[in-house]
């Protein structure tokens, strides 16, 4: 199970995967100005830690299905766990 404060990078890139959303989508509905802090998140070696606030907003995401393109693919998410 998925938690607020627990999520890894490869967690948060499969979400954002299964949402269907680039770097660049998912950093704008995150209010980021740019891709790179998604990147950061993500990266296999010395990632960077992804803030509470953020985890709690992405795990919101997956588990609402988000909106538009994003609610299909929910299922997709639940499968590979």
């Amino acid at each position: 199970m998925l938690k607020a404060g627990h999520l890894t990078g490869a967690e948060f890139r499969h979400i954002r995967q299964g949402l269907l959303m680039t770097q660049e989508k998912m950093a704008e509905a995150l209010g980021y100005a740019q891709k790179i802090r998604i990147s950061e998140y993500e990266r296999a070696t010395n990632p960077v830690p992804i803030p509470l606030h953020i985890q709690e907003k992405v795990l919101t995401l997956y588990e609402s299905g988000g909106t538009g393109d994003w609610h299909a693919v929910r299922q997709w998410t639940h499968a590979a766990e």
